[in-house]
């Protein structure tokens, strides 16, 4: 059967729980008829899936985590993956539930490492590209590159160093970062600004995948990160960089922009 959220925090351990299997979040209210049909519905299916994580959050009590949500009537339900909302069916029929569960499980590839870092997900999604930014970068090819899944690379200008500076749309925990060089341009130093952690990246780095490890007890509630690249492998005046992941967990979900976003596509 479902199991009702007693605390805010609740909710947010549930979608940090998204991130290994999906979750259905059941939003519902004490005086809603419909949403007693949905119990009924949620505890069969709670036998039939047994790897679905399955919740209920009553709107009444928590008015906040319903308005973050977006929850404009009941029964509505929301279905969350990695960390986002993967599907949403309002009202309390039982072939559109089911229907949106099997979608979901289709859509959801286990994913229980990410570039070989078990235990964590790819949060690359949460960042901001908009209010991102890269200084000393070339305007033809500029930060938002590295955030694509293709050959586009994001360059320095007048010399070889460059500083990043990425926001995120709500706190995470970072364990590693992915970094994938442009050809055989690399680097030698990232520095990050508020909690200082020097890397030396070598050709060995990225032929094994380009994951470096961060001190992951002084990265857990990362808003912004900087990152400063002061050299890059080959010494000349351009360094090159095609990709740059995030490895972790999100902490909450005040904001829920990500999920928002999950809406529009």
């Amino acid at each position: 059967m479902a199991v009702n959220v007693e605390r805010a925090e609740q909710f947010v351990q549930l979608i940090n729980e998204s991130m290994s299997k999906l979750v259905v979040v059941d939003f519902y209210s004490q005086t809603c008829a419909p949403c007693r049909i949905v119990d009924g519905v949620l505890e069969e299916l709670s036998q039939t899936y047994g790897s679905v994580g399955f919740y209920k959050v009553d709107v009444q009590r928590f008015g906040e985590v319903a308005a973050q949500c977006q929850i404009t009537a009941t029964p509505t339900l929301q279905l969350f993956r990695r960390g986002r909302k993967v599907g949403e069916v309002r009202g309390a029929s039982k072939p559109a539930i089911i229907s949106a569960i099997d979608a979901a499980l289709q859509d959801s590839a286990p994913a229980a490492s990410a570039y070989g870092v078990h235990g964590h997900a790819d949060i690359t999604s949460t960042v901001i590209a908009t209010q991102s930014e890269c200084l000393n970068q070339n305007d033809d090819f500029p930060l938002a590159n590295v955030f694509k899944a293709d050959d586009s690379v994001l360059e320095s200008d007048v010399d070889e160093q460059m500083v990043l500076h990425v926001v995120f749309n709500q706190p995470v925990k970072l364990h590693s970062l992915m970094l994938k060089c442009a050809d055989d341009v690399g680097f030698d130093d990232a520095e990050q600004g508020s909690e200082t952690q020097a890397v030396e990246m070598t050709e060995e780095t990225y032929q094994k995948g380009g994951v470096v490890g961060l001190r992951f007890v002084r990265f857990q509630n990362v808003h912004s990160l900087s990152v400063f690249i002061e050299d890059n492998l080959g010494g000349g005046d351009v360094t090159a960089l095609q990709q740059l992941a995030f490895i972790g967990t999100a902490v909450n979900t005040a904001n829920m922009s990500d999920i928002r976003q999950g809406e529009e596509h």
